[in-house]
């Protein structure tokens, strides 16, 4: 079975994270998120992978290089792929599929059932299928109705909030069959939901929906990948190298941490959960809660940090505090007694002097 694996984006809604790596290498447990979306694809059956790839693409290259690894063969296309779309860069790889294939967003955390969804696809007869997820605010995405069969009938790419006709929206998991690509003009941006799924219905075409309540997330902003760890902890969630039954007790009666390797971790305290990378070194009477910190990272003593990102090779000073749903950028230095507000960003290779205030805008 073969996949597309969409990673060209810059991720600027995660930014000051992605600066420095493509939204696909951000970390989510010590493990870049696409390496999920690949061993999910894998799982299912999937044994050859096109990636898609564009800003910082040798991030992603040197990372998995020629999928050995995982035991499958991955190739990379890198050229023109954000000018073209999503579909228009597709279509570049389409005469290396020899049937129905699937493509997949490589920084969706989900828990869909994808050899379920292809074989769905295979049943229906359609030329493409789209995953449909369910969501309070539809306003960010693109959204469906779809009829008792589950062909869609209507789709809509970000409404405003009055013209929202659905709460089901596009997940970022297709499966195709390669003459649907027949539609797409050469060397044109071309995208799926803004020309090729309407095209499929102005044509007749049959263009399915897979509704599934399954648990999905695009962590498109820090505050959805925070929500998403602690999904992890709480068992919404499930990835394969967490056993969440040992962590869910901590999470309820204190504070679950889960670490990479070599850190050096002195009295602290932690409440929620605590995610830490590699190389990190949290000094005495630390207070953490629900934050993850990723690798090599300096936390001298009596910091506090709540509800907050902080990158890597980052030190914080003796009694820093960062407040919830600051985000601190790689190799900054935040001096002692330092204090980031609510909602801070501070940019890569930052530095804040000591006693220092940092209010939100």
């Amino acid at each position: 079975m073969q996949a597309v694996i969409m990673a060209g984006g810059k991720g600027t809604r995660l930014l000051p994270l992605t600066v420095y790596r493509p939204k696909p290498m951000v970390p989510f447990f010590n493990k870049p998120i696409m390496e999920y979306v690949l061993e999910k694809l894998i799982r299912a059956g999937v044994d050859e992978v096109f990636v898609l790839t564009g800003y910082l693409k040798e991030r992603i290259t040197n990372y998995f290089e020629d999928g050995s690894r995982w035991g499958i063969e991955i190739h990379y296309s890198d050229k023109d792929n954000l000018k073209l779309g999503t579909a228009g860069a597709t279509k570049k790889v389409v005469e290396k599929m020899e049937d129905t294939f699937i493509v997949a967003s490589s920084d969706v955390l989900t828990d869909l059932h994808i050899k379920e969804f292809y074989e769905y696809h295979k049943k229906k007869n359609a030329l493409a299928t789209i995953a449909l997820s369910k969501v309070e605010d539809p306003t960010q995405y693109g959204i469906a109705i779809v009829d008792d069969e589950n062909r869609i009938m209507r789709f809509k790419e970000k409404p405003k909030p009055e013209e929202a006709f659905s709460n089901l929206v596009n997940a970022g998991m297709y499966v195709f069959e390669p003459e649907v690509f027949d539609l797409v003009p050469k060397n044109e941006n071309f995208d799926f939901s803004m020309n090729l799924f309407p095209k499929m219905l102005q044509e007749n075409l049959p263009l399915y929906g897979f509704p599934f309540d399954e648990y999905w997330n695009d962590v498109g902003r820090p505050s959805s990948y925070l929500q998403a760890t602690k999904d992890v902890f709480m068992g919404k969630l499930s990835l394969p190298q967490i056993r969440v039954d040992s962590l869910k007790g901590n999470l309820e009666y204190g504070g679950a941490i889960f670490t990479g390797r070599r850190c050096r971790l002195r009295h602290f305290s932690i409440r929620g959960f605590a995610v830490l990378g590699d190389n990190v070194e949290v000094g005495r009477n630390v207070k953490i809660e629900r934050s993850v910190i990723f690798s090599n990272v300096t936390v001298d003593e009596g910091v506090e940090i709540k509800e907050a990102i902080i990158g890597e090779n980052v030190y914080i000073g003796k009694g820093a505090v960062i407040q919830p749903g600051s985000v601190i950028g790689d190799n900054s230095v935040i001096e002692e007694f330092s204090k980031i507000g609510s909602n801070v960003k501070i940019w890569v290779e930052s530095r804040i002097g000591k006693e220092s205030i940092i209010l939100p805008d």
